[in-house]
């Protein structure tokens, strides 16, 4: 993925805010006024699905305790994810970010000063979300011919595969700042809840990977997913998802469950059949990447019906969401991703909104 100009404006908006203390608060602090107003109802998404069929390599837990598949039988086929430890810790961190979104997002929000201070302070706790996102690395991307992500100068010079501590990270500890401060406290709730969403596919589907050589990592891909709920349930990126496409969400999951029906038929330590496990993530791996093209999809609808402060809101998430999504996109569609480079550069009233939906929609048209 190459670095867009506007993922790095929007970085360059938050220089010099990333090493702000969670726990002191800006004694200046002041709420601005919020202008505009919000879509008078959500842009809804029909999808038909009737042409999408699972391949013949995916894990089909839900059609008959997989007989459907040619997977050997394992102890997803019941359709429940069963834990290899009995604690983990990764629940923790996605229940952090529904609780972030509480007081930041959910039911049209409007988020103070204060309510940015608090949850700052729930992000930075000791190993909690905030740690997470720091160190998180991108499994799509080489890793550095040398050092590693939290060496210095490493991130800098390999922002892709580094894309928690070059990119995530200090962006969402700028958001918090400025809004601790008050500040377009809607624009940076909508950075903080992209940036996050983007932290939790691309965790889901790292842990899935590094379960080869440590199987309790197939928990944390679980958990980064669904939030460590049942399918019905979910919290975290898989409610996001869900909200939208319920589809495409148990899709996701059946991918969760194929991650660990490999992890139970391949127990050595590491893990020798790295087919099996290709074939698991990648399952995963499409599935949650459709719905992070349906959340940008919802984005761009709703900067046709919300106004000032609420349509910058949209438009800044996809400042950062589109240029990460451009690998994905590119690799489907080089015309596509130019696409929605050059209209979410664009100010978010001249955007072609219809244009950028209909493209979204022929290039991932199946979970």
């Amino acid at each position: 993925m190459r670095i867009s100009l506007v993922l790095g404006a929007a970085l360059a908006l938050g220089a010099g805010c990333g090493t702000a203390d969670p726990t002191v608060r800006d004694a200046g602090a002041t709420d601005q006024p919020i202008i505009g107003a919000a879509c008078a109802q959500a842009p809804t998404f029909t999808e038909d699905l009737a042409s999408c069929n699972a391949t013949a390599t995916d894990y089909q837990p839900r059609d008959n305790n997989s007989a459907n598949d040619t997977w050997a039988t394992c102890i997803s086929d019941d359709g429940s994810y069963h834990k290899i430890e009995a604690s983990v810790s990764s629940i923790a961190r996605v229940q952090a970010y529904d609780a972030i979104g509480l007081k930041l997002w959910a039911d049209g929000a409007e988020p103070t000063f204060q309510d940015f201070f608090d949850m700052r302070v729930l992000f930075e706790e000791e190993q909690g979300l905030g740690s997470r996102v720091a160190r998180r690395y991108d499994v799509h991307y080489d890793p550095p011919a040398t050092g590693k992500c939290d060496e210095d100068g490493v991130a800098d010079a390999n922002p892709d595969y580094c894309v928690g501590p070059a990119t995530l990270q200090p962006l969402i500890v700028a958001a918090f700042a400025d809004g601790s401060a008050g500040r377009d406290r809607l624009v940076n709730a909508a950075k903080i809840r992209a940036a996050i969403q983007w932290f939790m596919y691309v965790s889901s589907v790292k842990e899935g990977t590094t379960c080869t050589d440590s199987p309790k990592d197939c928990d944390s891909c679980w958990a980064y997913y669904s939030g460590g709920t049942d399918r019905d349930t979910p919290i975290g990126l898989a409610a996001d998802i869900r909200a939208l496409s319920p589809e495409t969400h148990d899709r996701a999951f059946d991918g969760v469950l194929a991650v660990r029906c490999w992890r139970d038929l391949d127990q050595s330590i590491p893990a020798g059949d790295a087919a099996m496990r290709d074939r698991a993530v990648a399952q995963l791996d499409a599935a949650v990447v459709r719905g992070m093209a349906i959340l940008i999809r919802q984005r761009f609808a709703a900067l046709a019906c919300s106004t000032v402060d609420y349509q910058r809101a949209e438009h800044e998430a996809l400042r950062i969401l589109v240029p990460l999504f451009d690998r994905e996109t590119r690799a489907r569609d080089a015309a596509t991703a130019d696409l929605l480079l050059a209209e979410v550069a664009k100010d978010a009233s001249a955007i072609d909104v219809s244009g950028v939906l209909a493209a979204i929609d022929a290039t991932y048209p199946c979970p």
